[in-house]
């Protein structure tokens, strides 16, 4: 058995929005994993390094939903230093950052911005109008009036 200590791992967040982490959170609930051992395994990774001890020296906070489709969140996972260095050598294949790219391995679209008024926030909107229907959710209830 390999000892995985403190100095080797490495935690990692990556960008969603609202409508993105509850999708994230219905499948990883779905099989019974919290939201970092679920996001390991989108990158191909056990679910674990040491189960429980991910988070070891870190409070955990209360878990909290979005309220709106388009709220910024992050979900941080735990690497191990090589893991992190693998999936890295694939986002620089990819041509991406190593987030962008685990965003990918989740299902979802490289979004580097979305500021208002543009194309690329539009299709964010878009995007997570169709997510929240597919949750049986009724996206209006996540897009605030006026926002």
């Amino acid at each position: 058995m390999v000892v995985v200590t403190a100095s080797d791992r490495k935690a990692l967040s990556i960008p969603l929005n609202g409508a993105e982490y509850l999708e994230l959170d219905a499948k990883s609930s779905a099989i019974g994993l919290s939201l970092p051992a679920y996001l390991r395994t989108c990158c191909g990774l056990a679910a674990w390094i040491a189960r429980g001890r991910e988070m070891g020296s870190r409070a955990r906070p209360a878990s909290r939903h979005p309220t709106a489709a388009l709220e910024r969140m992050t979900v941080t996972a735990v690497l191990t230093r090589n893991e992190h260095a693998g999936l890295e050598a694939q986002a620089r294949e990819a041509g991406t950052t190593v987030p962008q790219y685990i965003r990918t391995r989740c299902g979802f679209e490289v979004r580097n911005t979305s500021l208002p008024d543009t194309p690329e926030r539009e299709r964010e909107e878009d995007d997570a109008w169709v997510r929240l229907q597919l949750l049986g959710l009724d996206p209006q209830d996540f897009f605030p009036p006026g926002a």
